[in-house]
């Protein structure tokens, strides 16, 4: 029994003491408690300035973003296909249409209209007289709304 009379006595509520002041294990939970509140009002402020931030590279609220656009690519062919409203990212391997179509939402702030998927097996290559093999890339081709336009890219 001398166990849980020890334990009564840590979680038995404090009473103020005879000058009716609290003490001080209370007053510091009042003031933690407080400030939980405070930071929370404001963390609730970060967010809203957060989702109204879009445009090039809304970093603040991206989440996972960053982890699916792997980089940009910047060839002959995709600078043809910017003219069309067209732009390609390398992605990552496990991602599919509707992760990248989030991702420029949440990057750029503009809502693509379609995205396509290509999977590009590497290639096989010599080095000398060792064979070796390209790593396979993944290719989102993402179609923009006429007059939208990713400003990285330009």
């Amino acid at each position: 029994m001398g166990i849980f009379s020890k334990k009564k006595d840590v979680y038995a509520p404090q009473l103020e003491d005879q000058a009716g002041k609290k003490p001080a294990q209370a007053e510091a939970a009042e003031e933690k408690k407080s400030a939980k509140s405070k930071k929370s009002a404001k963390s609730a402020e970060k967010s809203e300035a957060k989702k109204a931030v879009r445009g090039p590279l809304a970093k603040d609220g991206a989440g996972q973003s960053y982890r699916v656009l792997v980089h940009p690519v910047f060839t002959e062919k995709s600078a043809l296909l910017q003219s069309k409203n067209q732009y390609v990212f390398v992605v990552a391997k496990d991602t599919g249409k509707v992760e990248v179509a989030a991702a420029i939402r949440d990057l750029y702030g503009v809502k693509p209209e379609s995205v396509r998927i290509i999977v590009a097996k590497g290639k096989h290559v010599r080095f000398g007289r060792f064979g070796g093999k390209e790593k396979d890339v993944k290719k989102a081709i993402v179609t923009l709304k006429k007059g939208d336009t990713i400003a990285v890219m330009e």
